[in-house]
């Protein structure tokens, strides 16, 4: 075996192959791979598909005077491809670092490079019982026991589906481990955008596997792939998903995408409106047509300022969700935004963005010809569950560009709106083309990358020019890439198994439990910005009472409670409801009456967010939650909010979930808030530890202040004994939740 090895971890390679055989944490006497069958060193992929079969191999090392370990692996193939790959671990506790490339001297085309390959990865705990695999698709999933959940040669996170972010991922790590036990850490350390696919499933020896794809840039006979930065694997200890995350925290935050440094003291120069004022969110209320009943429905039951992405149905020409989408700037202009709507909420004080498929293109309409010489073009083998059908225009076609900083200036220009939305854009599409007609070589990869943020940076300049005042930008999903750049996003993942989308491959699991959200995205960046629209909800009695638990979830882990009528009728008002022919989307007519009582219950979280916990839940870091017991109970729920040809339109069941829900956040250096909301219809009782050192408090340096909220106005203190292990028992009311501020 070739040998790598310093005080915490072994390597084994093969030196017949140079796959990896053996990975080992010398400290806690653990392996992680199975001794099992011939496992695949690397695979490269062609037009022909992925292959990882060579005619030579060979490898060597050295060791460097300050105990650094190198070996260099060496394949060639039949069609006269070299693979190259250079493996680094530092001495001491030092981590892996693989490094790889592929050398062209064939005509094959190559389209993607696989490597670091962990094959035949093992359970950690007995049975897997307490092992889990967390990854940021969606934001973050957690997934019990992937050996037993994970079907062979399945999906498992691999080629993850719409809405992708960035090839299935919202940041560049995940890591697999048994709780306390052990576990692994993998990342890619890239600060530019380089296209990759973050992989962990099933193998077909039925065992789990973890690599990097890394997608090549420059395709055509005899160009190679050359990726710029290393992949980093670690051995954990298994102190939850917190502490790969805290890990990936300390590079992520000093990339270019958190230049701009923290929102909180970015105060003044951007739109605090969106931040401060906003206590609720809703998503495609119709721009054309007159909702002024039901803005003020919610605004007299609520009571904050909201924050409206308007429905599509605002263009000149057909802008839906089943009959087309405008080309040209003439299938766009003049607007159709309903006058009545935009002045209700200016008198409201609410805020409003126009929703737009800013990369879609109508290849028939307006511009047609233009439009199509700028098509994004996509390989055969998308690495995607999805077929992108969508006719998208090539973000770095010199069309492209114009056309979506003209487009919006007219926009602002025209109808001087509050912030902007796309959907089906940057953090949703592939960052690939394959037409170097537009200017860029085949694959393109991270100049499709650099061109959206080009795009997005020059449009949102020529909206706040013309506005005089920030404009937000806002996307569907969220990718860190982008971070600097967007200031909100929707997502659906918080209101699952009750919305659609996000997690759908994992949908069995989410509602067994098996696989759960997890704060990930926000735990590493919610600082820093990109304000999260979640939930999809509906003020109606029929969705059930999952609704509790998702409104009080989405605010404590620092979002806004999103109020969704894309694919469904609003709330009836006195028996009436908007009708179908006036929406984007057929959708069937329901009746379902407005409930006054859940409109009071987000009432309460929504005033939260605009008051005494806007510095928390707007600003704040989050940290890790602490630990306490929570009893667990049922709920219901119905998803109606859907396309009808969706096998989940009109799903039912009920779903176990903590009666309690907790976050915790640290504003500044100036104090601590803990949060714990009862979901539940009883009073709960709460008894948790407070360590001043692990919430960021020096000990007996200040104040420990506590209020308990229901629904409407109504606050109460909270009275709080410490006893002398630092331990506090309190009772949070049926459906209310409990804040504690240490400073």
């Amino acid at each position: 075996m070739i040998l790598l090895e310093n005080d915490r971890t072994r390597l084994e390679i093969g030196k017949e192959d140079g796959a990896i055989r053996s990975l080992r944490d010398l400290r806690a006497g653990m392996d992680y791979i199975s001794e099992a069958s011939p496992a695949d060193p690397f695979r490269l992929e062609t037009d022909d598909g992925f292959s990882c079969d060579f005619v030579s191999f060979a490898w060597r090392s050295e060791k460097e005077d300050t105990g650094q370990q190198r070996v260099f692996l060496t394949w060639m193939t039949e069609e006269g491809v070299t693979v190259h790959a250079e493996i680094t671990l530092a001495s001491g506790d030092g981590t892996l670092e693989f490094r790889c490339s592929a050398d062209n001297g064939s005509n094959v085309r190559l389209l993607s490079l696989e490597y670091p390959v962990f094959p035949d990865l093992r359970t950690i705990t007995e049975g897997g019982r307490h092992d889990y695999v967390a990854h940021p698709f969606a934001t973050g999933v957690k997934v019990h026991n992937p050996m037993k959940h994970f079907v062979t040669n399945g999906t498992g996170f691999r080629y993850m589906p719409y809405p992708e972010s960035f090839s299935g991922s919202t940041m560049q790590f995940f890591t697999y481990y048994g709780l306390n036990k052990g576990g692994l850490y993998f990342t890619a350390v890239d600060g530019e955008g380089h296209p990759k696919w973050l992989n962990f499933y099933k193998n077909a020896n039925n065992l789990l596997e973890a690599s990097f794809i890394h997608g090549c840039e420059d395709m055509g006979p005899g160009k190679g792939i050359y990726p710029p930065y290393p992949v980093q694997v670690a051995v954990l200890e298994g102190r939850d998903w917190y502490e790969a995350a805290d890990i990936y925290k300390s590079w992520a935050v000093r990339q270019k995408w958190c230049g701009k440094g923290k929102l909180a003291d970015r105060s003044g120069e951007e739109a605090e409106w969106l931040y401060k004022e906003m206590g609720v969110a809703t998503f495609g209320i119709n721009a054309g047509s007159d909702r002024t009943a039901w803005l003020r429905a919610y605004h007299d039951h609520i009571g904050t300022p909201m924050f409206h992405v308007l429905g599509p149905d605002w263009t000149n020409a057909p802008q839906t969700f089943y009959k087309g989408v405008p080309g040209g700037l003439a299938d766009w202009f003049p607007t159709r935004f309903n006058r009545e709507n935009i002045e209700c909420m200016k008198q409201l004080g609410h805020r409003y963005a126009p929703f737009e498929f800013d990369y879609l293109f109508h290849f028939e309409g307006a511009d047609g010809e233009l439009g199509r010489a700028a098509a994004q073009k996509f390989p055969e083998n998308l690495k995607s569950a999805d077929e992108y059908r969508f006719p998208f225009i090539c973000p770095a076609h010199s069309y492209t560009h114009d056309f979506h900083v003209r487009r919006d200036a007219e926009l602002q220009e025209k109808d001087d709106v509050d912030a902007i939305y796309y959907d089906i854009s940057a953090n949703n599409i592939l960052k690939i083309c394959m037409d170097d007609s537009h200017g860029h070589p085949v694959g393109a990869g991270k100049i499709i990358e650099d061109a959206y943020r080009r795009n997005y940076a020059d449009t949102k300049t020529a909206m706040s020019a013309v506005a005089g005042r920030y404009v937000p930008m806002g996307t569907e999903m969220m990718n860190e890439t982008l971070l600097d750049l967007i200031d909100f996003y929707q997502a659906r993942a918080g209101g699952q198994p009750a919305a659609p989308l996000e997690i759908w491959p994992k949908r069995d699991l989410l509602k067994s439990g098996d696989a759960v959200l997890i704060p990930m995205f926000d735990y590493v960046y919610h600082e820093y910005g990109a304000l999260r629209m979640d939930g999809w909800g509906k003020l109606v009695e029929e969705i059930g009472s999952l609704y509790y638990f998702t409104v009080a979830r989405t605010y404590l882990w620092g979002g806004l409670y999103e109020l969704n009528y894309e694919y469904s009728p609003m709330e009836a008002l006195d028996g009436r409801e908007n009708p179908p022919e006036e929406h984007y989307y057929p959708f069937e007519s329901r009746g379902y009456a407005f409930s006054p009582e859940r409109a009071r219950y987000l009432a309460t979280y929504a005033r939260l967010r605009v008051g005494d916990a806007n510095k928390y839940w707007a600003y704040g870091q989050m940290l890790r939650p602490l630990e306490f017991g929570s009893s667990r109970i049922r709920m219901d729920w119905f998803h109606y909010n859907h396309g009808k040809e969706s096998p989940e339109y009109n799903d039912s069941g009920e779903i176990t979930v903590d009666a309690v829900i907790h976050s915790a956040w640290r504003y500044k250096d100036e104090s601590t808030g803990l949060f714990f909301a009862n979901v539940s219809e009883e009073m709960q009782s709460v008894k948790i530890k407070i360590d001043c050192s692990s919430l960021g408090v020096a000990p007996g340096s200040g104040n420990i202040t506590a209020k308990y909220f229901t629904a409407g106005e109504h606050a109460e203190n909270l009275d709080l004994v410490l006893n002398e292990m630092k331990e506090v028992e309190f009772n949070i009311p049926a459906r209310s939740v409990a804040m504690i501020e240490l400073a």
